[in-house]
């Protein structure tokens, strides 16, 4: 099976990822949402169980400690995190627990992920797999299920699902899809130096109707338009260029590359620039040739 008909199968079909390490943190306590909700990017209040939001948890100055997704289920949230984001999410809602009602249970080193894509694919998986936890993610690319089980039954649920016809995905594929789609990841395209509003976090993962939060005034101060001048676009890339490329109008710095993946389109990659290369169709000197903006990827107000 080639490329492109793998990445067809996560879009229409059906698709299985591999298992994957993820922080995974279970909230109980009759304060856990307004926790999350006050600790949160997300508007997160009117969501009830079987309701997943994709937010990010800031510090007081604006700057990433995690993105997350959470997802909600009778007297419980459900919190998968990126792997490398956990000790410091971990610290960071401790700190702020206070007088709360919360009890936070780590899971992460006795679960795991199993992300399911594609239609058939989501399916067959709440179908085979009823009792289980689950997230839909909206940060793959294509239609996503993560499955969250007990680490000895994650590869069996692997092997199931492509026993009965899920196409298998490998890392390669998973990094084409998500940036064929634009989408950054942490521990690649953001991580604690990054603001929310440069890492193209204010459209998916920040409510603009929600009180206050941990560096919400960074982030609406970022937000209006003409006030960021760094921020990410998605980008097509020569052969090879990868994370660290330096990008180069002339004789100026523009930026960098975060992520490249070959894809059926070609080469294409995240990468930081500043403001004044943003337009699509902007050509840019790197390692091995010419990268070319696709479409910058930030979201301006006002």
């Amino acid at each position: 099976m080639t490329q492109a008909e793998r990445l067809a199968a996560a879009r229409d079909g059906a698709a299985v990822g591999p298992v994957e390490e993820r922080t995974l943190y279970r909230l109980t306590g009759r304060d856990a949402v307004p926790f999350l909700h006050r600790m949160s990017t997300q508007e997160v209040t009117r969501l009830g169980p079987g309701a997943t939001a994709y937010a990010a948890f800031l510090e007081v100055k604006g700057h990433l400690v995690s993105d997350a997704l959470l997802g909600f289920r009778e007297g419980e949230v459900l919190l998968a995190a990126p792997a490398e984001a956990g000790p410091a999410l971990r610290a960071h809602l401790a700190r702020y627990l206070l007088a709360s009602r919360v009890t936070i249970e780590d899971r992460s080193a006795g679960w795991r992920c199993l992300p399911v894509l594609g239609p058939d694919g989501l399916a067959r998986a709440r179908a085979a797999f009823p009792g289980a936890a689950a997230v839909e993610d909206p940060r793959r690319g294509a239609p996503a299920l993560d499955l969250i089980l007990p680490a000895a039954e994650a590869e069996p649920a692997r092997e199931a699902l492509l026993a009965g016809g899920a196409a298998a995905l490998g890392p390669g594929d998973l990094e084409a899809l998500r940036l064929l789609a634009g989408v950054p990841r942490f521990g690649a395209d953001m991580d604690g130096s990054r603001l929310a509003v440069e890492a193209a976090l204010a459209g998916p993962a920040v409510s603009f109707e929600k009180g206050c939060y941990l560096g919400q005034e960074v982030v609406l101060r970022a937000t209006f338009r003409g006030q960021l001048q760094r921020g990410l676009v998605q980008l097509t890339l020569p052969p090879g260029a990868g994370p660290g490329a330096r990008l180069r109008a002339g004789e100026a710095e523009a930026g960098w590359v975060t992520s490249g993946a070959d894809t059926p389109e070609g080469r294409v990659g995240l990468g930081y620039l500043k403001r004044a290369w943003w337009p699509a169709g902007t050509r840019l000197a790197t390692d091995g040739g010419e990268a070319v903006v696709r479409r910058a990827l930030v979201e301006e107000r006002g």
